[in-house]
């Protein structure tokens, strides 16, 4: 392993982009001289990102300037078919590389040889916003407020975890036995653990494997479930480990809140639907599809009485009244 070719794909975050960049031409900067090279290679999904301010932070980095917003999937895949490294990192412009990552992945993949992917451990943005790692443990974060240990380490989906969501059960009950199970929160985060699912913001992934499969599912698009239908078919190839000697600082929720929650929440479950229709069975694929409307049915209907939410209530209104359009049969959300 003694290359890896980093990815990163922007649209519309060149300052997070550079910040990334920055870090990661920091990280290089510490990999000792029998470490792994490392290249980058960019592609700017439309947006404000330069290839000059770029190429200040990384000189020799690979940019890549499409003139719309292809999606991450496609964009992934256009940036993967143009790195010859034998490891493809994929990092979100809004993570920040801790100490050297690099070594640990190459490291990695050495010690584990029947791994098809390594997911380095995703820290919170502000270190001084953090609970402890007990604290994680004992009581996962309730959705909208995930914290990285609550949310880059998954299970995948199926009609049990489906229905704890769709029916808010998560949500008023966020540490219950079927969400740890899922979310993995028994885990000691100091050590390597096979894993169903990790989230794409850093996930590195040997090529050959990569290349078999196609690379991401370019129809879940702009993005979203294209990293949990690539951890699905990974999964016959080898093991997804959990790798926490490398790190990774990341914020989440960057692309989403840029889309606003009335556009992001249509788009998201459209892709909810495409994945289940790909990796469930016909009686999953039906429950799914009756449990849909009726999450939204039952977010409408506690909406006027919640006593917080994070975003405006029409909008929240909007986007539940589109997704259960979607989930109808009526309309087709927009990008």
């Amino acid at each position: 392993m003694d290359e890896i070719g980093v990815i990163v794909v922007s649209w519309h975050d060149a300052p997070d982009l550079y910040e990334a960049i920055a870090s990661l031409a920091r990280a290089r900067a510490g990999v000792p001289p029998d470490g792994p090279r490392v290249r980058l290679t960019v592609v700017v999904n439309g947006g404000d990102a330069s290839p000059r301010e770029i190429a200040a932070r990384w000189p020799d980095a690979d940019v890549v300037v499409n003139g719309e917003n292809r999606g991450f999937g496609p964009a992934a895949n256009q940036g993967a078919a143009r790195t010859p490294s034998p490891i493809l990192l994929f990092l979100n412009p809004d993570t920040r590389a801790e100490g050297d990552p690099f070594g640990a992945i190459a490291r990695g993949f050495c010690e584990r040889p029947g791994a098809v992917a390594l997911a380095p451990r995703l820290l919170d943005e502000d270190p001084a916003n953090v609970d402890s790692v007990e604290a994680d443990a004992a009581r996962l974060a309730p959705p909208g407020r995930e914290n990285q240990f609550t949310f880059q380490l998954r299970a995948l989906p199926t009609i049990a975890s489906d229905a704890r969501e769709l029916l808010l059960i998560d949500h008023l009950f966020p540490n219950n036995g079927g969400r740890r199970r899922a979310r993995y929160a028994g885990r000691n985060p100091d050590r390597p653990l096979p894993v169903a699912q990790a989230a794409a913001a850093a996930l590195a992934v040997r090529a050959d494997a990569f290349r078999r499969l196609g690379g991401f599912a370019e129809d879940f698009t702009p993005a979203w479930f294209e990293d949990v239908d690539l951890c699905a078919r990974l999964a016959p190839l080898g093991e997804i480990v959990y790798w926490p000697s490398a790190r990774f600082r990341h914020r989440g929720g960057s692309a989403s809140a840029r889309l606003g929650y009335a556009r992001f929440l249509p788009l998201y479950y459209r892709n909810a639907l495409l994945y289940r229709r790909r990796h469930y069975g016909l009686a999953a694929r039906a429950a799914y599809r009756v449990l849909l409307p009726l999450g939204m049915l039952l977010r409408l209907a506690v909406l006027p009485i919640r006593r917080s939410d994070p975003r405006p209530k029409g909008e929240s209104a909007r986007a539940y009244l589109s997704v259960l359009r979607l989930s109808l049969g009526f309309g087709t959300p927009s990008r």
